[in-house]
């Protein structure tokens, strides 16, 4: 298992679709993951540490679980089910660790919301059969110079 954190959060302009770019913290593996429009503005905004004066569903989740006395130990984002990936979120609670079946957007949100750590099995990093390269990084970041901030707007 690969601790990873979030690089990027970008739209595909071939799917138009956001995605959110995982870097391994020690290593330069990375792995994409597409996902809604809402969960990617939450991930962007997390990694800013943005705070609105509305608070989103995730800052709701984040005060549940902490008023149950709990907390996000961490996140795993452990399976590859018809090119969907699924995660895991370890809440810690009274010395135990519950497991709760996540999409890795929402895991992902919230591990960015507790400051918790972001792990993906490493089956699902070699399961990505070409790695991204700097080039396309590169490529990537050239076509994101023409995206306004209007685009994310739902």
């Amino acid at each position: 298992m690969k601790e990873m954190r979030v690089i990027k959060v970008a739209l595909d302009l071939e799917l138009k679709t956001p995605v959110v770019l995982l870097q391994e913290k020690r290593g330069n593996r990375k792995l994409p993951i597409w996902m809604g429009l809402y969960e990617a503005r939450t991930i962007s905004l997390a990694t800013k540490e943005y705070s609105s004066s509305l608070p989103s569903t995730f800052d709701l989740v984040k005060k549940l679980i902490e008023k149950l006395g709990s907390s996000v130990e961490r996140v795993i984002i452990n399976e590859l089910k018809n090119n969907n990936y699924h995660a895991k979120i370890l809440i810690k609670k009274s010395g135990q660790i519950l497991e709760v079946d996540a999409r890795p957007s929402d895991a992902i949100a919230l591990a960015l919301k507790f400051k918790a750590p972001i792990y993906v099995d490493e089956d699902r990093i070699e399961a990505r059969q070409e790695p991204i390269s700097d080039m396309e990084i590169d490529n990537f970041r050239k076509k994101l110079q023409d995206i306004k901030p209007e685009d994310f707007l739902m």
